[in-house]
């Protein structure tokens, strides 16, 4: 090969590559091909270094070998391209096509050619073809992996924000789900432990009073799994579930029930004349104050034992709901029973869900009183107010 590289052109067309040519363009090659192995680290300086050692082949030794040396330049703006970004690859691609050029224009010149239109002409063309032809693909394919890049990242953010969003979810979902509990647990096994207390004290004095009791207690275990199998339902099904939901109208049921299990319970309900019961009081916050008497009921009985109790529902007011519990100070003979206060965390938080306010609080009298406002609906208040 080496000798057909060497000898001369029999027709005399075109000059003869000497060795000196030939072992100069292959030099500058090898030297081009390692700068392509700095190409990860600084792809616009190997372009820049890679365009720039033909130039001086070009000046010292003009062959007609030269244009071999456009091949490790386009390898190496492709490379560019596909690691820099567009405002960076730019000036290296216009700096790496200017010394191209020039090289070509020496190495043309230095041949013998003296045509200078011909000679730009084509340094143009090669510099237009060997530097920006590469760099159309590979920006392309660039432009593609940032798109791709950007949306894995949008991905992984979505489903980060949906994990925060589930965990949230799952949070809230037990924290309902413990109060839940709490208001159905507390107020039946309550007034299961103080009928069975009474029932230990009657067995011998009072067997007929302590066969009510047990009955009554088996009534209390009977209404504790049923509400507890409400719960499992509206966990399971939506639409199983809200039929079990507690609203309003079952609060006189529930004063009956207390009154039975752990003493005296007034009912005070003042309703307005002009509508019909709890307009503007939707499902979850009438649920929101079924619980709440349901559990000052239940700490009533259990921290004043024997004490009477009275339970009020002001329906009368056009803007909101009002629902108090109270209670007397306990007889000194009836001791209490010390309580966790998870109970009136749950009766503010509910009051929190449907927009309303709980206070609690000793009243005069050695009392104790709980308080929850709960608004109506802006329509229905908005209409009410309008009304004249």
């Amino acid at each position: 090969m080496m000798a057909m590289v060497l000898r001369e052109d029999p027709a005399g067309d075109a000059p003869a590559v000497t060795a000196l040519a030939l072992s100069s363009t292959t030099a500058t090659v090898s030297l081009q091909s390692l700068t392509l192995l700095w190409l990860a680290r600084a792809p616009g300086v190997s372009l820049l270094i890679a365009a720039g050692l033909p130039v001086i082949l070009a000046f010292l030794v003009p062959n007609e070998l030269y244009s071999t040396t456009a091949v490790p330049v386009a390898v190496a703006a492709f490379s560019a391209g596909l690691r820099m970004p567009f405002r960076r690859v730019r000036r290296s691609a216009a700096g790496a096509a200017m010394l191209l050029g020039a090289g070509q224009v020496a190495n043309n010149f230095g041949s013998g050619r003296s045509d200078p239109f011909a000679v730009l002409l084509e340094s143009l063309a090669q510099a237009v073809i060997v530097v920006g032809l590469p760099l159309v693909p590979a920006m392309a394919i660039a432009a593609q992996r940032t798109v791709r890049a950007a949306q894995s990242e949008t991905i992984t953010a979505l489903r980060r924000e949906r994990d925060a969003q589930v965990g949230e979810a799952i949070a809230l979902e037990r924290a309902a789900m413990a109060r839940e509990l709490h208001d159905i647990a507390a107020h039946h096994l309550s007034g299961i432990s103080l009928m069975a207390s009474a029932v230990a004290r009657q067995v011998e004095s009072d067997p007929g009073g302590a066969r009510a009791g047990a009955m009554q207690i088996r009534e209390q275990s009977t209404a504790i799994l049923q509400d507890l199998r409400r719960l499992v339902g509206l966990l399971r099904s939506e639409t199983d579930g809200e039929s079990s939901v507690k609203t309003l109208a079952a609060l006189p049921a529930l004063v009956e029930s207390a009154e039975r299990t752990s003493g005296t319970v007034l009912l005070d309900l003042r309703l307005a004349d002009d509508r019909d019961p709890w307009r503007g009081i939707g499902p979850l916050a009438q649920l929101a104050a079924y619980r709440m008497v349901q559990e000052s009921l239940t700490n009533a009985a259990r921290h004043a034992p024997g004490a009477a109790r009275t339970v009020v529902v002001d329906d009368t007011d056009p803007r909101h709901l009002l629902l108090s519990v109270g209670n007397a100070s306990s007889p000194a003979s009836l001791r209490s029973v010390d309580g966790t206060g998870f109970g009136l965390i749950g009766m503010r938080e509910r009051a929190t869900l449907v927009g309303g306010a709980f206070e609690a609080g000793p009243t005069p009298g050695n009392g104790w009183k709980t308080l929850m406002t709960i608004p109506r609906d802006s329509g229905h208040r908005d209409a009410q107010e309008a009304s004249p």
